[in-house]
């Protein structure tokens, strides 16, 4: 009878919550996205794989391009704005496609609730991740943080698929704890749809899993991957080809460069190609330091699993050619990991936790509005959230590694923890 009950009872609150759910998507479209336009990133692949299935154009292709241009401008775009083109691979049609089956402002209201909910609960998996068991209170306040924090909310707004493949990473890292291993390497391919978010991370975590011998994480993903390539490929014979097409010209029609470019070129020009080359040197040094020591002197560390990770992600927005705020979504891992080992030192822990997440929020906010030009975000918005991170990374190095490996002895068993991330 209790398990009756309790079945039922789950049954009213998840209909509940789709009730909720379907009611807030109603809303969005209502009095958003049907009275405003925009949602750009979305746009951009909406339209480009309209102009695939209801005009046979390659979604490669200049007169797909046009097509979404189109859409967005109203005309072909002008000298120095952001062309639009398609660059994710052809098996991101599994993801955009079905959406053109639909009127473009109610899709992009669903889009939107979906990326709110991958937000939420990609950020549960991370919580679960880091062993962080905060108070309902400050649960909220996380959640709340994360929604609202501006490369998370600028993300949402604009349609940005980065969310997505945040839930994808930190899914595959909570499924590895588990021992989900094929699985987890499934669900990593779901952040290959943007190459540019996880270029590092996947070789990061590829080498990670051949060094635990854990083959069926390598499996699970090279299998899925292969299998949609293949599928693409049948569906589009030359879609390898067009694409890395695209890859290459990327900087050349997009708008935006690497942080490192713009302090070189636009911010100290005097330093130029050679100050450009040294700072590349220096981040792919910490990036190589942080592998070895996670990969090769201690293994199986998670503390230091962890803090590789970090730097992984840090170095990647760092360096890569054409840089986005809405990728710093994927830094939620690493800034959540220093929380949860900030919140353990109690109540002075837990006020920094809250004055960082606080001055995070407002001060991202405040520059932003300060900088704007237009609709335009400015560069500057590249650097605060991945130096500050960088450097509570490697400052706070010696402490960092302490307080995980003592937590991970307090909540688990010791030889246990070191197999897992």
């Amino acid at each position: 009878m209790s398990l009756m009950r309790g079945r039922a009872a789950n049954a009213v609150a998840a209909a509940c919550l789709a009730a909720v759910v379907v009611a807030y998507t109603w809303a969005t479209w209502q009095y958003f996205t049907r009275p405003v336009p925009g949602g750009n990133d979305f746009l951009a692949h909406y339209s480009a794989w309209e102009a695939y299935f209801e005009h046979g154009l390659n979604p490669y292709s200049d007169a797909a391009a046009l097509y979404t241009q189109a859409a967005i401008y109203g005309r072909a775009a002008l000298a120095g704005e952001d062309q639009n083109r398609l660059t994710y691979p052809f098996y991101s049609v599994v993801v955009h496609g079905p959406f053109i089956l639909l009127d473009y402002a109610l899709a992009r209201a669903i889009y939107m609730t979906l990326l709110q909910a991958a937000l939420v609960v990609g950020v549960a998996l991370t919580l679960r991740l880091v062993r962080w068991q905060p108070p309902v209170w400050l649960l909220a306040v996380v959640v709340g943080w994360a929604l609202l924090n501006y490369p998370e909310a600028r993300g949402i707004i604009l349609g940005q698929f980065a969310i997505f493949g945040f839930l994808a990473v930190a899914g595959a890292l909570a499924l590895l704890a588990r021992g989900r291993d094929t699985a987890a390497g499934m669900l990593l391919v779901l952040a290959t749809v943007k190459p540019t978010l996880i270029f590092l991370v996947v070789p990061f975590l590829l080498l990670w899993a051949a060094r635990q011998r854990r083959w069926r994480f390598v499996a699970g993903f090279g299998g899925l991957l292969a299998l949609l390539t293949v599928g693409g490929l049948l569906a589009r014979p030359t879609w390898i080809g067009d694409w890395l097409l695209r890859i290459q010209q990327y900087s050349g029609y997009t708008v935006g460069q690497s942080p490192i470019w713009v302090l070189t070129h636009e911010w100290r020009p005097g330093l130029g190609a050679a100050g450009e080359w040294a700072l590349l040197a220096v981040c792919g040094a910490w990036l190589l330091a942080a592998w070895w020591l996670a990969l090769v002197r201690k293994p199986t560390d998670a503390a230091e699993f962890h803090w590789a990770l970090g730097v992984t992600l840090v170095v990647s927005n760092l360096v890569v050619p054409r840089s986005a705020t809405t990728n710093y979504v994927l830094l939620l891992l690493p800034t959540l990991w220093v929380c949860a080992l900030s919140d353990q030192q109690g109540r002075v822990g837990r006020g920094l936790v809250l004055a960082v997440m606080a001055g995070a929020l407002v001060g991202q906010w405040w520059l932003h509005l300060a900088t704007v030009v237009g609709n335009q975000e400015q560069a500057v918005m590249f650097f605060p959230w991945p130096l500050a991170l960088g450097l509570a990374l490697t400052l706070g190095r010696p402490w960092l590694l302490r307080a995980a490996r003592r937590r991970a002895e307090q909540t688990t068993a010791p030889r246990a923890a070191l197999s897992q991330p």
